[in-house]
């Protein structure tokens, strides 16, 4: 078996055909054929079934594509190491980063950054967490700079600073300065993530047990940082970092400790030995800055 077969095996499984991925591979189908056999060979299995004029995985062919893009990646991330050290630098980091951290978090880490590896090269994915996580899990991205899940994580996780989630609006908006009642609370409409997000479930769950209504949500975004401005122009309410709250003037804090959301920011990553020298040096810098 070569490395190359397991290349041959996924461009199979990302084209669902062979002809179209023997096309994607600049080889002949039959040579594509061949490679195929000589994988079920070596692993002594069925990886690929003719289903009428198609074909389908196997449960073994699944497993091995699963595997396969591991050691690809594994095989990619090392070249990238090596000529990175053979070039005097430090190599390439896929970051993927929430938005609140992409604003006060990231600036300041990426000059410690660059001040030790000014060769460094930063390839940054900003999105919401089940997202980045879907990228980390496929090995899209390396590392998650984010909120971390309060579940037992799939992933490594590393904490790095505490920043809670609060009700937001405008400075000049009705319930600025008050604890709302469920009643008033429920006179205006929200602007809230999907109803995917972890944090709006949350807010949900939250609302619901202390008596108040599920929000009524009149604008929905995958991501709220940007659109800070359309809530200091309207009334709408929504539910935002604290720290994005502190460095925008024209929102305020709703005070209703019911829904103030603990929530740490740290990294999430698969392993450390995957992460290349970069990598590895942007997680130290971030927990000599933020000691946990």
């Amino acid at each position: 078996m070569e490395l190359k077969d397991l290349h041959y095996l996924l461009a199979v499984k990302e084209t669902g055909h062979l002809g179209k991925a023997a096309q994607s591979l600049g080889i002949t189908q039959p040579a594509l054929t061949k490679c195929l056999q000589r994988l079920e060979k070596f692993y002594a299995t069925r990886l690929i079934l003719k289903v009428g004029r198609g074909m389908q995985l196997t449960e073994a062919g699944l497993l091995l594509c699963e595997r396969a893009q591991k050691v690809v990646h594994m095989m990619q991330v090392t070249r990238q190491d090596l000529q990175a050290l053979g070039a005097g630098t430090a190599g390439v980091i896929r970051l993927g980063v929430a938005a609140t951290a992409a604003q006060f978090m990231l600036p300041v880490l990426s000059q410690d950054l660059l001040v030790k590896a000014p060769t460094a090269r930063l390839e940054v994915t900003v999105g919401m967490n089940d997202l980045l996580q879907k990228k980390l899990r496929e090995n899209k991205i390396d590392l998650i700079l984010g909120f971390l899940p309060q579940a037992n994580s799939e992933f490594i996780t590393r904490p790095l600073i505490e920043d809670p989630v609060v009700i937001a609006a405008s400075r000049q908006h009705p319930l600025a300065n008050i604890h709302p009642t469920p009643e008033q609370l429920q006179e205006y409409n929200w602007l809230l993530p999907s109803d995917n997000v972890a944090t709006r479930q949350w807010l949900e769950q939250r609302l619901r047990s202390g008596g108040y209504a599920a929000p009524r949500v009149q604008m929905e975004s995958n991501t709220l940082s940007p659109l800070r401005a359309v809530l200091a122009n309207t009334q709408l309410l929504s539910f935002l970092s604290r720290r994005l709250l502190q460095s925008e003037s024209g929102l305020i804090e709703i005070p209703l400790p019911l829904v103030m959301m603990p929530r740490t920011f740290g990294w999430q990553f698969r392993s450390l030995s995957e992460l290349s020298p970069a990598s590895r040096l942007m997680v130290e810098l971030a927990e000599k800055r933020w000691p946990w």
